[in-house]
């Protein structure tokens, strides 16, 4: 197994950039407007300071793992793992990756070929060095940049500093980049869930505005005045009656007995259900309140089991004509409106 030698670089042989030229290329770095963009422009640009044969950055994951964040050779650029090509965090790789400054692995390479098809493509040259340089951010290690080298004194004092500064900018860009795609990405899924909810939100008006509009209409339904002649009319009373339904039938009822100057009104209770006391009291006050403004109220088809709840209530339908049904109501109202023979 290959193993980090730490010892210090030959004075001559190695490559060397100008701070001019490493400026350019940081302020390359900077302005990549993706992680494709800059893994692509730190591929490039790491030949200006380490020619090697083939380049492969690895960043570390939250879980101890390892992955190629991008590879480089002869021109060639590949971003992320090929297919197959995930990396084994063996001791050659741990070492890299906790390593804290700038080392080489040497051969033999049998193992490590065997070890993953990326540390196979890395060592298919059969390079004399492999040069690892740590990526870090507030010295901490987030990954490795791995320099295949035909000779290791490709590496000098003065390239040794120019890639540890490089690996340098190299992380801190990569971990602004990186935050800001990921601000960026949350941001538009926060976007996209304020849209979600506006749109919910929208539906669930629209649905409670239908629902309001089809209870209105059910309690207009639930009140059909019909004027069955001149001044009379007939209210129809179907199903339960709670306070909204009484308060909408005695608005109806007074309003038609105004508008129609009615004499009588007949409530047919024929299909209406009482389940408490409260729907009779509803009831009585109506029938009052009809008697108020000088209609007859008169009362048809009382179902059996309202009976009993008229009693519980304490009510009272005295001087409230009450018939069976709503023919016999009708021929009785019929017969008080013909005119009296002379």
């Amino acid at each position: 197994m290959p193993t980090p030698e730490s010892g210090q670089p030959p004075e001559a042989g190695g490559g060397w950039i100008v701070l001019g030229v490493l400026n350019e290329i940081l302020l390359k770095l900077a302005s990549q407007p993706d992680l494709r963009a800059l893994w692509e422009e730190v591929c490039s640009s790491a030949r200006w300071i380490v020619p090697s044969q083939r380049l492969c950055v690895v960043l570390g994951n939250d879980g101890g793992g390892a992955r190629i964040a991008a590879r480089y050779e002869r021109g060639n650029f590949e971003y992320g793992a090929p297919e197959g090509g995930g990396v084994v965090v063996d001791a050659w790789m741990v070492a890299a990756l906790e390593a804290q400054r700038a080392a080489w692995f040497k051969g033999p390479w049998a193992e490590a070929r065997e070890a993953d098809s990326a540390r196979a493509w890395l060592l298919a040259d059969d390079p004399d060095v492999v040069f690892h340089v740590p990526i870090q951010v507030y010295k901490k290690t987030i990954g490795t940049m791995l320099f295949a080298l035909e000779d290791q004194r490709q590496i000098d004092r003065k390239a040794l500093a120019s890639a540890t500064t490089y690996a340098l900018y190299v992380g801190a860009t990569y971990t602004m980049l990186k935050n800001s795609l990921d601000l960026a990405a949350a941001s538009a899924q926060l976007r996209a869930q304020n849209d979600e909810l506006e749109r919910v939100q929208l539906e669930l008006r629209l649905q409670l505005d239908r629902a309001r509009a089809q209870h209105e209409a059910m309690l207009e339904m639930s009140t059909p005045l019909i004027q069955v002649w001149d001044s009379v009319l007939t209210l129809p009373v179907i199903g339960t009656i709670d306070g909204v339904r009484a308060a909408r039938m005695m608005e109806e009822v007074l309003g038609a007995v105004v508008q129609h100057a009615a004499r009588f009104m007949i409530v047919d209770l024929t299909g209406a259900h009482a389940t408490d006391a409260s729907t009779i009291e509803h009831l009585l006050r109506l029938f009052a309140a009809t008697r108020l403004l000088g209609s007859q109220c008169i009362v048809s088809g009382v179902p059996a089991g309202m009976v009993e709840h008229i009693v519980e209530a304490g009510g009272s339908l005295d001087g409230i004509p009450v018939f069976s049904t709503l023919k016999s109501a009708l021929e009785h109202v019929m017969g008080a409106l013909r005119p009296k023979p002379r």
